[in-house]
């Protein structure tokens, strides 16, 4: 067996372990014990939720604006895993993967709102006015193993940076151009290369500006993507209008019963739905890894509590909105029962083509190369933090040395990613997968520790009538 064939193997390996059934039971476990704990406030309060999106930063203290850190924590959040990875949990788990990802959405909202609340709740502001925090910064407050699990989430966050926000990323919208140049009869190769070449270049013109530079070019991307892909979508559940109830159905039926494949396929099992739907879920909304708080502790903001409350709709805007707009276009079109051979970017290509024929390469293409650049681009800052946490704060090494040889690291394989074999897209997501899952364990050991103390603070905001 090779080199390359080892680690491939020993990834699989190791993303089984953090995926199997005792990573999904503690991740819903600690998701519904907020939810009990906080007595559904992200169901019941969001009315506030939503009316808290108004805030303009007023009396608060921080770096970044209130918008545009939500934008830039939804830049990351809302990217190729709403498309490719929702379509890969529906290629292999079947319809009923995205009731599962609905319930990992509700009970995501109260973790990611626990999270966003302690990563205010533990920066710290300079006499210069500049933030020190992100999530390592709660992690090592938990007695006794604080510091050590701080450490060890600093080095998960930065390897799972070159995954969920690096490769990933740079190899499905390489896949979606690949779609795009034969469908157009341009040299594949050369499509995938000049992708890269132009992420590389654009991804490192914003990365050199750091977080605020980050948080601009969010701030005015997020709504329109956004915006882009729903109506796009949304045209799409128009046309096959006759198949929705059908596809409801099917997402409500086969998330508790075996869903039959036509053809002579072996169709899909409820472990599978079950499986595929948290870890494409979780991978979408980020909930329970502690990704989010490196940016949310940046937030002009006067209380830790109304943080919280952009960690919910952030939840609620990726999964239940823009997931369930392609999970169901995936469906509805029947793609993914008459086209076994395609996953992931591939498999959304072909029911967007389904309805906007030659058009579809523009219409999904455009929100692909979108997605994946606003992922890359806050996903190179959560790998910054912990970078920094580790190299300069734990082992005092100086800091703007370490930022530059981050930014400049962090750009290297993107123009390989992009132009990488068709083989290695399961390569990247198991990888993506597996960082993702050693991200999860410190972070959720801490915030089940605090969730008390982020419910008691998400409260007295609600009680104190600043919405």
């Amino acid at each position: 067996m090779g080199v390359l064939e080892s680690i491939i193997e020993a990834i699989n390996f190791i993303d089984g372990l953090v995926w199997g059934l005792p990573a999904i039971i503690i991740l819903a476990g600690t998701g519904l014990s907020i939810a009990i704990l906080g007595r559904l406030f992200q169901i019941t309060k969001f009315k506030a939720v939503l009316k808290n999106m108004l805030y303009k930063g007023t009396g608060g203290k921080g770096e970044v604006s209130p918008f545009a850190t939500w934008a830039a924590v939804m830049g990351a959040t809302v990217g190729v895993g709403n498309i490719a990875g929702v379509s890969t949990a529906v290629h292999l788990g079947g319809a009923g993967a995205l009731f599962w990802m609905w319930v990992c959405a509700i009970l995501g909202m109260g973790t990611k709102a626990i999270e966003a609340t302690l990563g205010a709740w533990s920066r710290r502001i300079t006499p210069d006015g500049k933030v020190e925090g992100g999530t390592p910064y709660y992690i090592r407050l938990v007695p006794t193993v604080g510091p050590a699990l701080a450490v060890l989430f600093s080095i998960f966050a930065f390897i799972a940076a070159y995954g969920i926000g690096n490769t990933v990323q740079a190899n499905n919208v390489a896949l979606g151009v690949e779609y795009i140049a034969k469908a157009y009869g341009f040299d594949v190769f050369q499509a995938r290369l000049i992708a890269g070449i132009l992420i590389f270049i654009f991804t490192a013109i914003v990365v050199l500006g750091g977080v605020r530079r980050i948080a601009d070019v969010s701030n005015f991307l997020v709504p329109f993507m956004a915006t882009w892909y729903i109506v796009a979508a949304l045209v799409i559940w128009i046309k096959y209008s006759s198949n929705l109830p059908l596809a409801f159905s099917e997402i409500f039926t086969y998330a508790f019963t075996p869903q039959a494949a036509a053809g002579g396929l072996s169709g899909w099992l409820v472990y599978s739905a079950i499986r595929y739907g948290f870890a494409r879920g979780l991978f979408s909304n980020e909930a329970g890894l502690g990704s989010a708080p490196n940016m949310y502790a940046y937030m002009t903001v006067d209380h830790p509590g109304r943080v919280g409350l952009y960690g919910v709709f952030e939840v609620f805007m990726d999964t239940i909105v823009v997931c369930s707009m392609t999970g169901i276009v995936d469906i509805v079109t029947r793609v993914y029962i008459e086209r076994p051979d395609l996953s992931g970017a591939q498999l959304a290509m072909e029911a967007f083509y389904r309805a906007y024929g030659i058009w579809a390469p523009i219409v999904l293409g455009l929100a692909l190369a979108l997605f994946a650049f606003t992922t890359l681009l806050t996903w190179e800052w959560y790998g910054e933090v912990n970078w920094i946490y580790f190299w300069s704060k734990t082992l005092k090494l100086p800091e703007k040395p370490m930022r530059l040889i981050w930014r400049f690291m962090w750009v290297i394989p993107i123009i390989p990613a992009a132009i990488a074999e068709t083989y290695m897209f399961e390569v990247f997501w198991n990888f993506a997968d597996m960082a993702n899952g050693l991200m999860a364990i410190p972070n959720l050991i801490a915030v089940a520790y605090f969730a008390p103390v982020g419910i008691g603070l998400i409260r007295d905001f609600l009680r104190s009538g600043k919405i």
